[in-house]
Formats: structure tokens, sequence, C-alpha cells
């Protein structure tokens, strides 16, 4: 099957549908709409496109998305879990790749105790379907508190997400990377050294 790739990418509130008409590529939005139309109708989507017009197609992970980033910035680790495919792949910056939901938990165990995400938001969104699975980018801006009362971090990233859709019709999280885009040392790159000292002294 044969992927639409993105043609533009479309700033939004927080995933949310609300675009910035200023950044459209040039061209009739009926147009590309109806091009993306028949592209759906090949089991085909590219949802930063679609959110442009009006459409009988939704977007089948906004409110995943939304469970995500709520049950992070609850420490929710059983939320979190509940979203992973049970072959799931995160490759988080500056550390190994995590392999299986087992040492994805782990992983966030060890973040959430020393860090609490305060504030998320996702200015960029976009979003492509093809088969069972979803090609999700994002860009995002966020604001860390250091659970023993340090300087708040603000960092700005990027992630990418394949969601992979389970036989009872449900998204999963299959694969996961993201990094930020400041320098090294700063933002949550320092989050990340401070991690990996821990984790060589008790080797």
């Amino acid at each position: 099957m044969q992927c639409v790739r993105p043609a533009c990418h479309l700033r939004q509130a927080q995933a949310r549908g609300t675009v910035n008409r200023s950044v459209l590529p040039h061209g009739s939005p009926r147009l590309r709409h109806n091009k993306i139309e028949s592209a759906a109708n090949r089991g085909v989507y590219n949802f930063s496109i679609l959110s442009t017009q009006s459409s009988k197609i939704s977007d089948p992970l906004v409110a995943a998305r939304q469970y995500f980033w709520d049950a992070v910035k609850a420490r929710d680790i059983d939320k979190l879990v509940s979203l992973l495919d049970a072959e799931t792949v995160w490759m988080p910056p500056n550390d190994t790749s995590l392999y299986g939901p087992a040492e994805v938990e782990d992983w966030w165990k060890d973040y959430f105790e020393y860090f609490r995400i305060t504030a998320i938001t996702e200015p960029e969104r976009e979003l492509t379907i093809c088969g069972e699975l979803a090609i999700e980018h994002t860009t995002y801006m966020i604001a860390i508190t250091p659970m023993k009362g340090e300087t708040r971090i603000r960092d700005n990233g990027r992630m990418l997400t394949i969601w992979k859709q389970q036989p009872d019709g449900s998204w999963k999280m299959w694969r996961a990377i993201w990094n930020s885009v400041r320098p090294v040392g700063s933002g949550t790159n320092r989050y990340m050294s401070r991690l990996l000292q821990k984790r060589n002294r008790t080797k």
C-alpha cells in the first residue's frame, strides 16, 4: 500500500485541529481536500491536511494522544503502559533503546522519580495513516519541574510516534523516538545526563 507523504507542516494548537492558514501551500483548499478524500478511499490519510476542511473522516488518534500526555502529567504508570503495543520499542535521547512494555515502564519510573512534567503543548502535529500503522510527527514545548526543588526546566523538541492498530480497533504506541532541539547541557539533556550518571553508579 502506497502512503501519502506530507505536503506541508501545519501549525496546530495542542494537536486539536486549530490550523494557522497562513502556512498553507498555494492552491485550492477544496482541490487538495478532494485529492486527500480520494487517498482516504484507499485507506491512506494525512490528517494535517484533512484538518483544513470538514470531512467525514475523523482523526482517530487525537484522544489517544491527549490520554498519553494526561498520563505523563499525572505520573500515571498504569495509564502509560496501557497505551503500549506488546512489541513496542522506544528510543529516548542519549539512552539505549527500550524493548517491550516492561523496559518502557522502568524508564518512566526512573523519570518520575526525579521530574514532573507540569505543562506541555504541541504546536505542530502531522499524522499519516497507512493500513494498520499511523505515523505521527509532533513538535513540543514542555515545562519540567525537578522533584527536589531545583530550577524548572523548559525545553523544545520533536517526537515521532508510530501507532499500531490492534485487533479490537484501538491504537497502541508501537515505536517512539524524540529529542530536544536545545544545545547539549540545556533543556531535558540535563536530565538525561543525571539519569545516566545514576545508572553508572549503581552498576
